[in-house]
């Protein structure tokens, strides 16, 4: 068998078993299982700890419980390849799973709102400015494509009113997006008019 100091999980045990770098590495664990991502703005301090020793936490969380690591400049975040309890149903588990019809074609008109404002705001992956936009914006272009590609069977204005709600809820709970909050927002940005009407996220 494999000396756990040498072998796959050994850089961060080393680390771990260090003064100064227990408690690091046991905050990096917990934040990775605490929630979906673990983003830089989270803390920036632990993020850059968790760049500098990711090819240690990646070999021992691949070789303790078999998930794949990624990170980027912006975001980290665990991937788990399978479940193991299968007695768990679906709803027990704390996953973003979308199931109503209008929620999942909401979603995918949201990726390519998201793909629009991308080229439109020229904000590229590298940018430390986030992509913002108002809720109003996306429930306007999400009313313009449904319209579009279903004509006479599109639902109606109330029914794709009613559907966003818990859409951006999950969304916002799995953090894929953050609600703005004006007085929050960095001081001197320049936000988009209607903030003041109108979600920003």
């Amino acid at each position: 068998m494999t000396d756990e100091r040498t072998g796959a999980a050994g850089e961060l045990l080393t680390l771990a078993l260090e003064k100064k770098g227990a408690e690091r590495v046991r905050a990096v664990l917990n934040v990775l299982t605490e929630s979906t991502f673990f983003y830089r703005e989270d803390d920036p301090d632990l993020f850059l700890f968790l760049v500098r020793n990711k090819s240690g936490v990646r070999k021992f969380v691949e070789h303790f419980f078999g998930w794949r690591l990624h990170v980027d400049r912006h975001v980290a975040r665990l991937i788990k390849e399978r479940q193991y309890n299968d007695r768990l149903r679906p709803t027990q588990r704390d996953i973003f799973d979308l199931r109503r019809r209008d929620e999942c074609l909401l979603f995918a008109i949201l990726l390519e709102f998201h793909e629009e404002e991308v080229h439109r705001q020229n904000v590229s992956p590298d940018d430390e400015r986030p992509l913002r936009f108002l809720l109003s914006d996306f429930v306007a272009f999400a009313l313009r494509r449904f319209r579009e590609e279903m004509g006479e069977a599109c639902p109606s204005e109330q029914r794709i009113f009613e559907a966003v709600k818990p859409l951006f809820l999950q969304l916002d709970r799995h953090r894929f997006v953050r609600l703005v909050d004006r007085k929050a927002a960095e001081a001197g940005e320049e936000l988009p008019a209607g903030m003041e009407e109108h979600s920003l996220y």
